[in-house]
């Protein structure tokens, strides 16, 4: 086997395809690690969480965190809260409308990748499921 040329081969596919990539890639990097990664975080977090937290869970550095919590407040779609016994203590909780607005948007994503994943059919989609994992252990 001449992994050199299937790896010429996925490459030339891949810049081919560079706009679906695109697409799937923005989808993927908005639920890992954007304002909806934050809002689904959250909406796990019923006691609500701090700056530092969502850091850590969502594996982004803190000033970024800052500047997505400073969005989704203008948004309406989180509330930060003060500690009323350490008024530096600030914790963050969606609101109704951030509930809205993730779950929807997240059903949307839900909706065009399994339309996708239909359009291999069931066992090539499990295929892809399947190498994907596999690719994902072996880089990550």
């Amino acid at each position: 086997m001449n992994y050199e040329n299937y790896a010429e081969e996925l490459i030339q596919y891949i810049t081919k395809t560079e706009k679906a990539g695109r697409i799937v890639q923005y989808n993927i990097a908005e639920i890992k690690r954007g304002e909806l990664a934050v809002l689904l975080y959250l909406i796990d977090e019923k006691d609500g969480a701090n700056a530092g937290e969502i850091s850590h869970a969502l594996d982004v550095n803190t000033s970024r965190v800052a500047a997505i919590l400073n969005s989704l407040s203008r948004k309406e779609y989180i509330q930060r809260i003060s500690d009323l016994n350490d008024k530096r203590k600030i914790q963050v909780y969606i609101t109704d409308k951030g509930k809205e607005f993730a779950m929807t948007r997240r059903d949307e994503m839900i909706h065009h990748i399994s339309h996708m994943l239909s359009q291999l059919g069931e066992k090539d989609a499990l295929e892809y499921v399947r190498i994907c994992k596999r690719i994902s252990g072996l880089i990550g």
